[in-house]
């Protein structure tokens, strides 16, 4: 699933112009032309693809399968299966992938499949041990903040409106109109939730230093997401730092889900 995303990244984020020059006056000039772009990237693409459908059949299969049956692994199972039937669906209206909700849902669609993977392979460890209320509320919250956080950003990306802010820190002119507040929303919850992580992993550094590790690997990815959208602005949007942008979002989606079940 982390190399199908990448993969989709790419064709999306190229086909709409990223790293072109003259920045930004040539982006989302080549969108109607994404399918004639890039031909080994759709073919694995459609591999990659493939591949996930059926494994994720085979997972859905082996989770009723196995003993003893678990509830939460069933139903996170059959979710991964109704998000890839889903994503499979939006697969076939792939010459209107320029519309900005089919985009949108692939890419939100794409990472909610990973972070159901990747919960599944959590709960296949040993039994979860059961936080304290405090440690219950904050990884809540901080998985409420990523989630609006990561959907943000897709909505920026999938939008075009990625030249809408061009200054740091703070968007100048600063204008009332929707894709700047979007911008300005999503790095005001960047710093939300650096802090939110920050104190998750004093207070788990305190108590068992054993399981602050996920929210170590939380706030760093927060602080690498920082560093790449600082730069991408800074640099003119470059393809490689959107890239690298785009899979720092699901990893650190994949570490929300990881603090969450620690």
């Amino acid at each position: 699933m982390v190399l199908l995303a990448s993969v989709s990244a790419y064709l999306r984020l190229s086909a709409a112009g990223v790293g072109c020059a003259p920045w930004p006056d040539c982006y989302h000039q080549a969108v109607s032309a994404a399918t004639q772009h890039h031909p080994l990237a759709r073919l694995a693409h459609r591999v990659l693809a493939s591949a996930l459908g059926v494994t994720v059949v085979m997972i859905s299969l082996t989770s009723v399968s196995v003993r003893p049956r678990r509830r939460v692994v069933i139903g996170t199972a059959f979710a991964a299966l109704a998000v890839t039937v889903v994503l499979a669906g939006l697969g076939r209206v792939t010459s209107t992938a320029n519309i900005t909700v089919v985009a949108l849902a692939n890419l939100v669609g794409g990472m909610v499949l990973a972070a159901l993977l990747w919960g599944l392979a959590l709960c296949a460890r040993a039994s979860p041990r059961s936080p304290t209320p405090q440690l219950r509320w904050l990884t809540s919250m901080i998985a409420a903040i990523a989630m609006i956080e990561v959907g943000l950003g897709a909505f920026i990306s999938t939008a075009h409106t990625a030249p809408a802010c061009l200054t740091l820190p703070l968007c100048l002119p600063a204008a009332s109109d929707p894709p700047v507040l979007l911008h300005v929303c999503h790095r005001a919850l960047a710093i939300a939730l650096l802090v939110a992580a920050a104190a998750l992993a004093a207070i788990r550094l305190r108590r068992d230093p054993n399981r602050a590790r996920s929210a170590l690997a939380l706030m760093g990815l927060i602080l690498v997401q920082a560093v790449s959208g600082a730069l991408m602005i800074a640099r003119d949007f470059p393809l490689w730092l959107a890239l690298a942008h785009n899979a720092g979002a699901l990893l650190l989606l994949l570490s929300v889900v990881w603090a969450l079940a620690d």
